[in-house]
């Protein structure tokens, strides 16, 4: 098995049972479980049923163990505790019995582990069933994290070798995992890396052995060369000539010719020699002369007058010149008994070929075919070395380059040269267009060739995904002649075969042109599935070097998109990267700050910062350091919070440090202050200003806007404290948005309730209207937000609102260090005890008439009383907000309106015949029927003005 790859723990990490976290006594955790009997569940729920801890303390355990064994894992291991705790609710563990796969090769799984305890034996299955082992996988280390890469596409298998434990974590949810914790994203990245580097590095162990045989058959060539004749060194042409001269000498012939069979042509040819140096090849049909009648029958002919006999075919006389008179023919068979040729002697010197010629002639035929078979079996050796040679040239090319423009020119360019032909190409299937394209056309004029996929020969192959050999194009009806007439091309004959990835779907097409002797045969179409295969991993592997490509560029983003300044060193405590932050409060251009100590580059007045370094350097343990004193190299004062930890290689190999610098100087610190509470495009307004950066504050007029939770006790009563916690950031992040989707400035939170103000720190002419929509849009949130909660059997919850507009005073208040933006004023006071009235009314949103004023037709609302509020003297006139422009009146709420017409003009009668009327569903009807009933039986003072007192908060 290959060496661990870099995830893997540097010892076995100590795996600590749950009964530990629970801090249970062993005696106390062995009686629960007798107790329990079989069956009995896991050991948490065993003590959680039997009261002796509680569901709370059971769930603080699992999160802690969960933590613990996530930061068993190399990639986890950098991760703070804090973000890990986050991240544990994510986590599901699993267990594998041994021998048991829980992964498997080829399948789409969307699952990321991280082996706990046990071995688990990674392998893929070959087309043979034999299982290749690639790596058997330790504690602490991951598994199946480049299926995240690869859409969930896994590449091999994963089976326990012993019992293991395991956590699982969604693919989905590693996503997530990235968001909380980057330093994991980049953990994740080098792993891959790692994994791909050593994937490498086995292909290059390949191309080794390939070497080795290659060199095995040179020397099995030479082999070859000393112990046959030496005409195999000069070739098929020496050969014959080698054969045409004993044979004239053996037979006392004047001429003896060898003539091959080429069964593709249908011919046979030999090189004849005319004198010592002029040669020129001859060519007969294999159906004609005495030659082609030996070929037919198989045997030897003997004719003492070659013009007599009606077989003879006088055209090599005429092309040589000759004159032909007594022919001796026999075959030439191969090892396997089939005609590969003849032999022929002409013209004995002197009389005919007798009985003693025909036997030694037999002889000499035999002699022949061996020589000719062993010449064959050794050009078929040195073809299938050739093409060997081109094979391993093309599995280097695959495993070294992941240029696959490059790779697949250099691909195609081998297929024309292993098969012998005269053109090839490449053809992508492009699914969402529905064409074949050439991604590499060898030897084509056309830059590009575009067709639909179910054109032509290619076409038909990437359709079906059938192998094509074709001897003759335009026999072919499939055939589509079209490029041949763009280009004045003459296609003949063809072969085409599909390329699958590892899925078995069709990626594309190869195709073969020409072949420069015969036709395409069984051999060159297994060849061209063999480099078919080459070309779909070199796709493969393009994509998933894109992919990783893609995710290191993603991360990198995200590095230069951090706000913090971020910086690594290596051992001697040079600048390797820094981003773009980093940059600008070091104050120093990308150029001349790599590379360089960090020494020189932070300079003398930062001695505090270098210190840090050197003890986290020495020591091996993170450093953490807040509020620490910064000088620039223009001079400039910061303020930063210091980060500084070990960075450390997959095989747990320090190789230098991280820095992070959190500038916390006097702007960051108002900017991180103020986007809690107001729109990014406000606070970016305000920092423009300085003046408006320090403590103080500036009167201006603006909308109030205070909300709180109607029965919050009842809603609670119940719930754990972390419940309560949580249902109120879910109701406050909904509040919150709409405030910020109307531009408003979040105050504060008091309890249940919340504080918004609307002008601040910019006055606009709309602020009471957009904090009057945000009112409408908090109800109609709210809604949503019951319906969900009724789903859940939960309570539903109301609200009450109250605005008032005036004059305020809003600014930074606190101190230099710690300082918050919020607004005080006597106005802010009438809009929390607006909010409060509502509960007096059966209403849910007031305003105060200095907001009214400014709404202009924007709102319908209705006048619902003039009240003096505690602790303000001058009474306030108050509305109930029913809706946006339009909105319809009921016939409770045109009860009202009539009914409060004659109460402020004391005609209590008319107005209880009115409340009546609309109090069965108008809240405020009931509130003033009573009020009017109370002033029939005890009529108030001649001098009451007409303004209620609100004795209430």
């Amino acid at each position: 098995p290959a060496a661990p790859f870099s995830g893997q723990a540097v010892s076995t990490p100590v795996l600590r049972r749950l009964g530990e976290y629970l801090g249970c006594p062993r005696a106390v955790i062995e009686e629960a479980l007798r107790r329990a009997g079989p069956g009995r569940g896991r050991l948490g729920e065993v003590l959680v049923s039997s009261d002796i801890i509680t569901a709370d303390a059971l769930a603080r355990a699992l999160r802690s163990q969960r933590v613990d064994r996530l930061r068993s894992c190399g990639i986890f291991s950098h991760v703070p505790a804090e973000t890990l705790g986050e991240l544990a609710p994510l986590v599901t563990e699993v267990s594998v019995d041994t021998g048991e796969q829980f992964i498997f090769q080829d399948r789409i799984e969307p699952y990321f582990f991280v082996l706990i305890s046990g071995r688990v034996l990674i392998y893929r299955t070959d087309e043979t069933g034999k299982e290749v082992i690639f790596n058997s996988v330790g504690p602490g280390e991951p598994i199946g994290e480049s299926g995240y890469f690869a859409e969930g596409q896994r590449s091999a298998s994963a089976r326990a070798i012993e019992p293991c434990e395991l956590l699982r974590l969604d693919y989905a949810d590693l996503s997530k995992c990235f968001e909380l914790a980057p330093e994991l994203a980049l953990g994740l990245l080098d792993e891959v890396t790692d994994r791909l580097r050593r994937q490498t590095l086995m292909l290059e162990d390949s191309a080794h052995d390939q070497w080795d045989t290659k060199e095995s058959l040179r020397h099995l060539s030479e082999f070859l060369i000393l112990s046959e004749s030496t005409a195999f060194r000069a070739g098929i042409e020496e050969l014959i000539l080698q054969m045409v001269y004993t044979a004239s000498k053996v037979m006392r012939a004047e001429r003896a010719t060898l003539f091959l069979l080429d069964p593709a042509a249908g011919e046979l040819w030999s090189m004849v020699a005319e004198g010592e140096e002029k040669r020129h090849e001859v060519r007969v049909p294999a159906t004609s002369g005495v030659a082609g009648w030996v070929v037919e029958h198989g045997e030897i002919v003997n004719i003492r007058d070659a013009y007599e006999d009606e077989r003879f075919n006088p055209t090599v006389d005429q092309l040589t010149d000759y004159r032909t008179r007594t022919v001796l023919c026999g075959p030439v068979r191969s090892l396997q008994g089939e005609i590969v040729g003849v032999v022929q002697v002409i013209n004995k010197q002197a009389g005919y070929f007798d009985k003693d010629d025909e036997r030694l002639f037999k002889a000499f035929c035999h002699q022949t075919s061996i020589a000719v078979g062993s010449y064959k079996l050794y050009s078929k050796l040195m073809e299938g070395h050739r093409r060997m040679a081109a094979m391993l040239e093309i599995a280097t090319a695959v495993g070294n380059t992941l240029d696959i423009g490059a790779l697949i020119q250099n691909v195609v360019e081998k297929l024309t040269e292993i098969l012998e032909c005269d053109r090839a190409s490449f053809f992508v299937l492009d699914r969402d267009t529905e064409e074949l394209w050439s991604m590499e056309a060898h030897g084509s004029e056309l830059k590009e060739i575009r067709f639909h996929a179910s054109m032509g020969l290619a076409g038909h192959v990437a359709t079906t995904g059938e192998t094509l050999r074709i001897a003759d194009a335009y026999q072919d009806q499939r055939f589509s002649p079209n490029i041949d007439k763009a280009t004045g091309y003459r296609t003949k004959s063809i072969l085409c075969s599909p390329v699958r990835n590892r899925n078995g779907e069709i990626i594309g097409v190869t195709q073969a042109i020409n072949k420069l002797k015969g036709e395409f045969d069984e051999e060159d179409a297994r060849l061209a599935g063999a480099v078919s295969s080459q070309i779909a991993v070199a796709v493969e592997n393009a994509k998933l070097y894109a992919s990783t490509l893609d995710m290191k560029n993603y991360l990198q983003s995200v590095q230069q998109s951090i706000s913090n300044a971020i910086l690594t060193l290596d051992e001697d405590s040079r600048v390797i990267t820094a981003n773009r932050a980093a940059l600008e409060l070091l104050e120093c251009a990308e150029p001349a700050c790599l590379g360089r100590d960090i020494r020189t580059v932070l300079g003398p007045a930062n001695q505090v910062l270098v210190e840090a370094l050197a003890r986290v350097s020495s020591s091996r343990e993170a450093l953490d350091d807040y509020d620490v004193s910064y000088t620039s190299p223009s001079g400039r004062a910061h303020n930063v919070n210091v980060h500084v930890f070990e960075l450390t290689g997959h095989d747990g190999v320090s190789q230098g440090l991280v820095l992070v610098l959190e500038d916390i100087t006097q702007e960051m610190r108002v900017k991180s202050t103020l986007t809690r509470y107001m729109a990014k495009e406000l606070v970016e307004q305000m920092l423009s200003q300085p003046d408006r950066q320090g403590l103080g504050g500036v009167r201006s007029k603006a909308s109030v806007l205070f909300s709180d939770i109607r029965d919050f006790t009842t809603i609670c009563e119940g719930l754990t404290a972390e419940a309560t916690m949580e249902f109120l950031n879910e109701y406050f992040t909904l509040m919150v948005d709409e405030v910020f989707n109307q531009q408003g400035v979040l105050d504060k939170f008091m309890g249940d309730a919340l504080m918004a103000v609307f002008g601040v720190p910019f006055r606009r002419d709309d602020d009471a209207i957009r904090a009057v929509r945000t009112a409408l849009n908090m109800s109609h949130t709210l809604e949503k937000f019951n319906e969900s909660r009724r789903e859940r059997n939960l309570p539903a919850v109301h609200i009450g609102i109250g605005i008032n507009t005036g004059e305020i005073i809003s600014g930074n208040m606190g101190s230099v260090k710690r300082m918050e933006y919020t607004v005080i004023g006597d106005e802010v006071n009438v809009s929390s005890r607006l909010e409060g009235l509502n509960k007096a009314y059966g209403t849910d949103i007031l305003i105060t008439e200095s907001t009214q004023r400014d709404l202009g037709e924007e709102f319908v609302t209705r006048e619902m009383d003039v009240v003096r509020v505690k602790g303000r003297v001058q009474p306030v006139k108050i509305f109930h907000v029913l809706g946006e422009r339009g909105h319809p009146l009921t016939a409770e709420q045109q009860c009202f309106e009539s009914g409060y017409q004659a109460y402020r003009e004391r005609r209590f009668e008319t107005a209880c015949r009115e409340f009546r009327a609309g109090a069965p569903n108008d809240p405020p009807c009931r509130v003033f029927l009573e009020r009017c009933e109370t002033f029939l039986s005890a009529p108030p003072e001649a001098n009451w003005d007409g303004v209620w007192v609100a004795r209430n908060k």
